[in-house]
């Protein structure tokens, strides 16, 4: 488990980050799920959420033509608003890798592909690299050379 081994290399082309006026966490689900209903609009796959100074912020994926309608509603909203640039996301899922030194040799590969990850998410058995758009192919590529 402690050395790390990359199974595969996945990347979702685009994710988008929304960012809701709320107290608590909480109630920033709430007003999002409120939004989704009022809209017509299914379920992003949330990849994220965080809250800080009022805000909660979720980051989210789905198919792209939902994302466009979500985003075109959240135009009308007051409390919901798109939060950033899109970003892509390429994962390395790994057996034991967050207890090893694959995430540091993953960043060290981008970085040699002058590709810089805007943020990296660990979980037991994977490890997501943040990229911009236009980097996602080049990240995928570089990542395959730790299969």
């Amino acid at each position: 488990m402690e050395n790390g081994k990359v199974l595969a290399v996945n990347s979702m082309a685009r994710i988008e980050h929304v960012e809701i006026d709320s107290a608590d966490l909480n109630q920033g689900f709430e007003k999002f799920a409120r939004h989704l209903q009022q809209n017509g609009l299914p379920w992003p796959q949330l990849l994220a959420s965080a809250f800080t100074a009022e805000k909660t912020r979720i980051m989210m994926t789905c198919d792209s033509e939902t994302l466009d309608a979500l985003l075109r509603t959240l135009e009308r909203s007051k409390d919901l608003r798109k939060q950033r640039e899109t970003l892509s996301s390429v994962s390395l899922t790994c057996f034991g890798g967050i207890s090893s030194d694959l995430p540091y040799k993953a960043v060290q590969i981008l970085q040699r592909h002058g590709i810089i990850a805007d943020k990296y998410v660990l979980s037991s058995h994977s490890v997501s690299f943040f990229v911009p758009v236009e980097s996602r192919e080049a990240a995928v590529m570089a990542l395959h050379s730790l299969i």
